[in-house]
C-alpha cells in the first residue's frame, strides 16, 4: 500500500506520466496559498512545477489572468489542444479549489457513491444510534466503510474513485500531524521507501502546503514507484460547509510535474506515477467519556500502471483504501 497524502493507497492506480490533453497550472511562486478566510503566511522558497487543473473552478477571468501573469505565451498554452494555465504569485486560487474538489468529494453522503457488499452489510444492520459522527454513513466501531463511484470529471472516468472511513483513537490533531510528517511514513506504510519534503512553501501550526516526493514498491509491481505532489492541509472552519461534530482537518493531494507538458525525464529504474486526487478528511468526535476520537475520511482518485489489468487493478484499490484506514488506526494503538 501507497502512502496516501503522496503515493496514495491505491498503489495499483497510479500510472507512469503520460501526457493528457487537459490544463496543467504553473505553481512557481505560491505567495497567497492560504484560503481568504485564514490569513496568508510568508512563503519562503520557489518552485517550478505544474500541476493538473482539468476539474478546478476556475473562471475565464482567473484563467486569462494568471495567463497574463505569467510567461508562458498563448500559443504555448494552446499546443497539443490543451490549456496550460501558469500561475505565478496566484496559488491561492489553486489551492482553494482544489480543497473544494476535496471537501465535495469528502463529504458527499449521495447514492452515487456504491458501497461494497461488507459495507452494505453493516449500514443495514448496525442500529442508527451506533454511528458515532452525526452525518450520514458515519463510522462506528472498528468497521471500516468502502465506496466506490464512477468520476464525474473528465480525465481518468475510465478509473474508479474510492473513498473509505473508520474511527481512529486519537485527537484530529495528532492524526493530520502524522500524515503531514515525511519522516512517520514508514511507520503506516509498509511498502514505503521514504518520503521527503523538496520544497515546503508556506507552513504554520495550523496549515502546510509544500511539494514532497516519495518511492514506493508494492508487491505487484516491479519498480518502484515515484510520486511527486502538490500537498497541502488547514483546519477547517464553519465557511467550509463541511458537517463538524468538533475540530476538523483536511488534507489534499495533486501529482505535480517539473514541465507544462506533464512529462518527466526518463528514468528506468522508477516508474512516475500519477495521483488525480487524494483526500484526507479528518473530523474528530464528541464522546461522553471525554476520550479522543476521531472519523478519517479518505478519497482518492489515480490511474492504473499499464502493467496491470484494470479489473485487477480496481479491486485492489477498495482492498488498499480498507488497510490504509486499519494501519493509520493500528498506530494510535500500540
Amino acid at each position: 500500500m501507497i502512502d496516501h497524502l503522496t503515493d496514495d493507497p491505491l498503489a495499483v492506480e497510479v500510472q507512469a506520466s503520460s501526457s493528457f490533453n487537459n490544463c496543467f497550472i504553473s505553481v512557481t511562486n505560491l505567495t497567497k496559498l492560504i484560503s481568504p478566510r485564514i490569513a496568508s503566511p510568508r512563503v519562503v522558497k520557489r518552485t517550478d512545477s505544474f500541476i493538473r487543473a482539468h476539474d478546478l473552478n476556475l473562471s475565464e477571468e482567473d484563467i486569462q489572468r494568471v495567463i497574463d501573469d505569467e510567461r508562458t505565451d498563448r500559443e504555448t498554452s494552446e499546443r497539443d489542444g490543451s490549456r496550460l494555465v501558469p500561475i505565478d504569485g496566484n496559488g491561492d486560487i489553486v489551492i482553494n479549489a482544489l480543497v473544494e474538489v476535496g471537501l465535495a468529494e469528502a463529504g458527499d453522503e449521495s447514492s452515487r457513491w456504491i458501497a461494497t457488499s461488507g459495507t452494505a452489510y453493516v449500514l443495514k444492520k448496525r442500529p442508527k444510534q451506533q454511528r458515532m459522527g452525526p452525518w450520514k454513513n458515519a463510522a462506528s466501531g472498528k468497521d471500516v466503510l468502502v465506496w466506490s463511484t464512477k468520476c464525474i470529471r473528465n480525465l481518468g472516468a475510465e478509473y474508479p474513485v474510492v473513498k473509505a472511513r473508520g474511527l481512529i483513537n486519537a485527537s484530529a490533531r495528532d492524526v493530520v500531524d502524522l500524515l503531514r510528517d515525511s519522516s512517520k511514513v514508514t511507520i503506516y506504510n509498509k511498502s514505503s521507501l521514504g518520503r521527503k519534503d523538496k520544497v515546503v512553501l508556506t507552513s504554520s501550526v495550523d496549515s502546510e502546503a509544500k511539494i514532497m516526493s516519495s518511492l514506493t514498491k508494492p508487491p505487484i509491481v516491479r519498480k518502484p514507484l515515484e510520486c511527486v505532489t502538490l500537498f497541502y492541509a488547514r483546519q477547517l472552519t464553519v465557511q467550509d460547509n463541511i458537517e463538524l461534530d468538533g475540530v476538523g482537518y483536511i488534507t489534499v493531494g495533486r501529482s505535480v510535474w517539473e514541465n507544462e507538458d506533464g512529462r518527466t525525464g526518463a528514468n528506468s529504474s522508477t516508474a512516475r506515477c500519477e495521483i488525480l486526487l487524494s483526500v484526507n478528511l479528518v473530523r474528530e468526535i464528541t464522546t461522553t467519556s471525554g476520550q479522543k476520537v476521531c472519523e478519517l475520511t479518505i478519497v482518492t482518485h489515480a490511474v492504473s500502471p499499464a502493467c496491470i489489468p484494470l479489473f485487477i487493478g480496481k479491486k485492489a484499490a477498495l482492498t488498499a483504501a480498507d488497510g490504509y484506514i486499519k494501519d493509520i488506526r493500528a498506530v494510535f494503538e500500540k
